[in-house]
């Protein structure tokens, strides 16, 4: 992995009827480790790694950028149309190619959509 960003990927699998999704749907987000790092620092008895701390940041970042491509429940987390958060050992080339769909606070978001080899 980066020593400055983790790279996570989320899968997305829409509940909602007016949904066109296909089920390869991602949302990719480059984090930088010091925000790790800090939450570390501010929750100091907590012992989660630093994968776990990542999903804890980066869930509703995930779930912005895919409700701005496709309709989720008022609960994806519950309805698990947000999962299978997985962390990744480098950027994802597909992350070069364009600009990103979510900026704040130096964390950045992909919303990956069907036909996109990743």
């Amino acid at each position: 992995m980066s020593q400055q960003f983790l790279y996570g990927q989320f899968k997305v699998t829409p509940k909602g009827t007016l949904t066109r999704a296909t089920g390869s749907e991602t949302v990719a987000v480059e984090l930088p480790v010091r925000h790790v790092a800090d939450w570390k620092l501010q929750r100091p008895a907590r012992y989660l790694t630093d994968e776990e701390i990542a999903i804890e940041l980066t869930q509703g970042i995930a779930i912005a950028v895919a409700d701005r491509f496709v309709v989720l429940t008022g609960d994806p987390l519950k309805e698990r149309e947000i999962h299978s958060a997985r962390f990744l050992p480098e950027r994802l080339p597909i992350l070069n190619e364009r600009d990103c769909d979510y900026e704040d606070n130096a964390i950045r978001a992909w919303f990956i959509g069907p036909g996109v080899l990743i």
